[in-house]
């Protein structure tokens, strides 16, 4: 049994590695817990997906010892640690097993507060997120459902609304310096996804349904120190130049670091590609890449509704224009885009209408892989979506 390191990305595929070879995985509820940035804690959380999907006894196994109520309460208040309650039949604690609807209860407080927006409730440090948990009374939460069934997702406008609610929370004083086009583009996205997660993730690539499920999504607001964070970005030379592009000094001069806001939408479902195609001959037909770059491709939908297809192409657009970083990691693949605001309208100079929507969707598409290794089996999706920020000298934005 192993008592695993889960701090950085690299980390974090160790464990989705040790999940997928069966290998029985201990971890400290603090680890689990931790607020590092909604990149490293949605990732994380699909890590715990992971476990828990490959785990013969659905027993989540933590190295701590005692302190049962503290420790549980920890674990049930932020995603990562609920999703994996809920997933799970049990949590072994020391000696003791404690059964997945008494874990659960210590949810509860969070999961109203979350329904009722009261953010500041369970707000720690500049990070919030919202998890809808199958079977819970409160499964359709208010902030991005309007009734209580999964076919009231919120429309774009609604959603819009709770992503502004969510960023003025982490940081009113700094939200009217972001880009009201992003805003507008995250309302759309947020919406058309958690539209999909209702539709194709709460059930397997055969359409069976999960006994247990959970969707949501993580944001955080801050600055990401080089001296713990510059090695998540070091697998890929585009990633290093981002980061070398878009990282600042501190005052002091001692270290440089990375401000920005994160969002990462999740899901514990079988995967974009498995859900876009199941088993279905198309997806032997494509890589496993090709395909999942065929899922955010524009116009490319699953949903039963018209009208849809055109979340990532909008969310991808406005990234290009302030200098934002998209990284989406489902199935064995984690693809990436990042941008240089200086670059975005590059095609605008060229001469045939054609040819420069042609280059505009290759720019908006030049997806990469996160890093040169191969992965391993990661069990939902994650897309998680980093934004550099400026400080403030009186502009109102902050691109």
């Amino acid at each position: 049994m192993n008592e695993s390191a889960f701090n950085t990305l690299l980390d974090i595929e160790d464990v989705i590695k040790q999940a997928n070879e069966g290998t029985l995985v201990k971890l400290s509820s603090g680890t689990i817990s931790k607020r590092h940035g909604a990149l490293r804690d949605a990732a994380r959380l699909q890590a715990l997906t992971t476990l828990a999907r490959n785990s013969k006894d659905g027993t989540l196994l933590l190295q701590d010892s005692s302190n049962y109520d503290e420790i549980l309460n920890e674990l049930c208040n932020y995603a990562p640690g609920l999703t994996s309650a809920r997933l799970n039949k049990s949590i072994n604690i020391g000696s003791k097993n404690i059964l997945r609807r008494a874990s659960l209860l210590h949810a509860q407080n969070k999961v109203i507060a979350s329904d009722r927006l009261q953010f500041d409730k369970f707000l720690k440090g500049r990070s919030i997120d919202l998890s809808c948990i199958s079977g819970a009374d409160r499964q359709f939460i208010s902030p991005l459902f309007t009734k209580r069934d999964r076919f009231s997702v919120k429309n774009s406008s609604q959603m819009k609304q709770t992503m502004i609610s969510i960023f003025k929370a982490i940081n009113n004083r700094e939200f009217n310096n972001l880009d009201s086009d992003l805003i507008n583009a995250f309302g759309f996205f947020g919406c058309e996804l958690f539209k999909n997660t209702q539709e194709h993730a709460c059930t397997d690539e055969n359409g069976l349904p999960y006994i247990a499920h959970v969707e949501g999504l993580i944001t955080s607001w801050g600055d990401l120190l080089s001296s713990v964070y510059k090695q998540d970005f070091m697998g890929n030379e585009k990633l290093v130049n981002y980061w070398n592009n878009n990282a600042t000094s501190s005052n002091d001069s001692t270290e440089t670091s990375l401000r920005c806001m994160q969002v990462s939408f999740f899901d514990t479902g079988p995967g974009l590609v498995k859900r876009a195609f199941g088993n279905a001959r198309e997806q032997g037909l494509l890589t496993e890449k090709e395909a999942l770059l065929k899922c955010i491709g524009r116009n490319f939908t699953t949903k039963e509704q018209t009208g849809g297809g055109n979340g990532y192409p909008t969310i991808l657009t406005q990234l290009s224009k302030v200098g934002g970083l998209i990284r989406i990691r489902s199935g064995n693949q984690c693809i990436f885009n990042c941008f240089d605001k200086h670059n975005h309208s590059f095609w605008d100079n060229l001469e045939d209408p054609s040819q420069r929507s042609t280059k505009k969707e290759q720019y908006l598409m030049d997806f990469n892989s996160w890093d040169n290794e191969n992965l391993s089996q990661a069990s939902g999706t994650v897309v998680s979506i980093i934004v550099p920020l400026r400080k403030s000298s009186g502009q109102h934005n902050l691109f």
